[in-house]
């Protein structure tokens, strides 16, 4: 009976280890920053919608991916839509030059902050990180 039970504990611990990982993961604190160019020492973009790139970090300033703005050659409704689109990403925190009135409605909308600002991506972490 013991040789029985041993691997069905051995399964439940990994399988408890496994979720707990999954859900620190799920629940990390993400910081976008709007990109004119996939790079991270590229420029800010100026509107936020209308951003080529999103590059998104975590609070430590480490990058975790760089996405292409789905909605940055969308005809209209590109503020509420990139807002979904980041939303969806649990996205927390959004740097960019500018935020058009409906994407700023949107953001709020989902309780997520926003942050108008100019010059690098990657600066833009680093002064957020030194902030905090």
């Amino acid at each position: 009976m013991l040789k029985t039970i041993h691997p069905i504990i051995g399964a439940c611990f990994l399988m408890l280890l496994s979720s707990t990982i999954s859900f620190a993961e799920e629940n990390q604190y993400r910081i976008v920053v709007a990109g004119e160019d996939r790079a991270i020492t590229s420029r800010i973009s100026k509107v936020a919608a209308r951003a080529p790139y999103f590059h998104f970090f975590d609070k430590q300033g480490n990058l975790l991916q760089t996405l292409q703005n789905p909605y940055a050659e969308a005809g209209g409704g590109a503020g509420p839509k990139t807002a979904a689109f980041l939303v969806e990403k649990e996205a927390n925190l959004i740097v960019a030059g500018k935020f058009g009135k409906k994407m700023k409605n949107a953001l709020k909308a989902d309780d997520m902050q926003y942050i108008e600002r100019q010059g690098v991506v990657i600066d833009a972490v680093k002064e957020l990180n030194h902030g905090q």
